[in-house]
Order: C-alpha cells, then structure tokens, then sequence
C-alpha cells in the first residue's frame, strides 16, 4: 500500500454492526460508570479514615496538654510540700535543742524553774497564755 491509495475495507453498515457498536459503547459506559463508582468509595473511604484518624490524633493531643499542666500543677505542689517538709524538718531539729526548747517554754508559755521569779515589765511584748 502506497501513501496516496485508498483502503479498500470499508466496514459494513447494517444493523448487526450498529447493535455491535452500541453494545460496546454501553459496555464502555457501564465499565466507566463502575470506575467512577469505585473511585467515589475509595475517596469516601480515605476520607472517613482521615477524619477518623485526624479527630484521635486532636484529640490525643488536646490529652497530652491537659495531663502536661496538671504534671506542672503537680510539681508545683510537690515543690511547696518539699518546701514546708524541710521547714517541719528544721522545727523538730529545733525541738530537739535543750537551749531552744526551754527558751520557747520560757517565751510562749511563761514556764520557769523552781526558784526562779519572772518580773512583766509593761512595755514586754511577750504575749499572755490566755490572749491566745
């Protein structure tokens, strides 16, 4: 065949041929539809899974603020019983001192020895036992 000649097949035109065609053009259309169908559920798919997997990670992450301010909470508090256990600590020590005890005997409760005779000069600022 040269360039410059015609074909000669030429396709039949009767109503077999046409049936044929439309068959195959309503093939085409159902194979196109059933893709397009796949295509919508596998975007609905993805979608709900990214919804799904979007809405734990925020709300994961709205948990993990939540529980970091109550451990910054937590330290806070801890900081202060360290703080006012130290300060207990530091009292029974103190407590545990002769000198210290009696002197807060003397000075709180106005205790003295046998023998020994306590003088309230008015400008004391020491408090009396029943003011308390």
């Amino acid at each position: 065949m040269t360039n410059g000649s015609r074909s000669k097949i030429r396709q039949l035109d009767n109503g077999y041929t046409r049936q044929v065609a439309t068959d195959q053009r309503g093939q085409q259309q159902r194979v196109s539809q059933v893709r397009r169908r796949r295509f919508v559920l596998i975007i609905a798919v993805f979608g709900a899974l990214l919804l799904f997997f979007g809405f734990q990670l925020i709300n994961t992450h709205a948990n993990l603020q939540r529980v970091n301010r109550q451990v910054a909470t937590s330290q806070v508090d801890l900081n202060r019983a360290k703080q006012k256990n130290d300060q207990l600590e530091g009292q029974i020590k103190q407590l545990n001192n002769k000198d210290y005890l009696q002197k807060l005997l003397r000075s709180k409760y106005d205790y003295t020895k046998s023998g020994e005779t306590v003088y309230s000069l008015p400008n004391d600022n020491a408090s009396d036992v029943t003011a308390n």
